[in-house]
């Protein structure tokens, strides 16, 4: 028997692996050449050939899928967010509503977006990877409408695909969106649960134990060495070493300013919806610094424990934690509806975003 009897599996596995390479690495509108041999890219992009149009035509394909599957499972977030409206709506004394303040809520969440976004950009230069402040700004906010993909990767191929038209390395693109989400979460589950721990009534005892057992748990993912030893771990892998740079990157200096930027997002985010909540009762009891510390780590805790239930998007998991945090202040029903219109008003942010960044740099021509 012949020693090679597989040369067509191979071809074929040759195939799909050059598939997925390139749908991570080409952009949608044009495929960057690396500029010499020596680019440590290269080997993810390939020269046209003569079947270069069905692959290509596949990726376009399975680009437009990730479109309809994004815009899909925006809708039924949106379906299910107007479902909880209608069905409580009875409950609710609209008139008695200031849109005023739900509005001005959503111009703080747009603030509360930017932080974070400034922290991935810098954690990216951390990494020697040059990305122009608009580029970068485009594909942190395209990556948000990820994760109301089920598994939430869908973040990672997005912002990924956008940096790749400018020759941005891809393995410490996805290092930085993992060091961007588990800052972003860890610093928040601390955040809300020091502000539960001082609330006023006193939550439950079984709620106290858990919030004090989290903080050190979270504290645990924003230290430099346990970055570090993930890394370690990735080199023995297949995915293989980091660039040179990255591990050298997580300094006490870095993992610090990251936190910051997520602390200040987090309590601008915890204000906006301070203002919803006072926008379905404006009559002046929830203008205290007790209203404003539950809201904040209601909000705070609900997108924490949204994103642990790996659900895309968190859906209604963050609404009852939310919720039920905000009956310490309101009726439930209020509570209820604050909770959905907070995120209504943050998937509208988000999107009024993404159109908006659409148009400040335009579509990036073929090289």
């Amino acid at each position: 028997m012949s020693p090679r009897p597989t040369i067509r599996a191979r071809q074929t596995h040759r195939v799909c692996q050059d598939f997925l390479c390139d749908f991570i690495a080409e952009s949608a509108y044009s495929l960057p050449q690396p500029t010499s041999s020596t680019d440590p890219n290269a080997s993810f992009v390939k020269q046209p050939s003569a079947n270069a149009y069905p692959k290509h035509a596949l990726k376009r394909i399975a680009k437009w899928g990730i479109i309809l599957v994004v815009l899909l499972f925006l809708g039924l977030t949106l379906q299910r967010a107007y479902s909880d409206l209608h069905t409580h709506r009875d409950q609710l004394d609209i008139s008695k509503m200031a849109l005023s303040w739900i509005v001005v809520g959503g111009g703080i969440y747009i603030l509360g977006m930017l932080p974070a976004s400034q922290a991935w950009l810098q954690t990216l230069g951390a990494f020697q990877q040059k990305v122009p402040f608009w580029t970068g700004m485009q594909a942190y906010f395209l990556g948000h409408l990820g994760k109301y993909i089920p598994g939430k990767a869908m973040v990672i191929v997005l912002r990924v695909s956008k940096l790749r038209e400018i020759g941005v390395e891809i393995k410490p693109t996805i290092v930085s969106v993992f060091v961007e989400t588990l800052t972003s979460v860890s610093t928040g589950a601390i955040l809300g649960c020091a502000l539960l721990l001082c609330q006023s009534p006193r939550p439950p005892k079984w709620m106290l134990w858990n919030a004090m057992f989290c903080i050190p748990c979270a504290f645990i993912f924003l230290l430099p060495h346990t970055f570090r030893g993930v890394l370690g771990v990735l080199a023995k892998s297949r995915v293989g070493r980091m660039p040179k740079g990255v591990n050298e990157a997580f300094t006490w200096r870095l993992m610090l300013r990251n936190c910051s930027w997520m602390a200040l997002g987090w309590c601008l985010h915890g204000t906006a919806s301070w203002l919803v909540l006072i926008g379905f009762q404006p009559d002046g009891s929830l203008w205290s610094v007790q209203a404003w510390t539950v809201c904040t780590s209601a909000a705070l805790l609900g997108a924490v424990v949204g994103f642990a239930s790996m659900i895309p998007g968190g859906a209604i998991v963050r609404e009852l934690v939310i919720t039920w945090l905000l009956t310490t202040l309101v009726p439930q029903p209020i509570a209820l509806a604050a909770a959905v219109v907070f995120r209504v008003v943050g998937l509208a942010c988000e999107l009024a975003l993404i159109l908006c960044l659409s148009f400040v740099q335009g579509r990036p021509k073929p090289s």
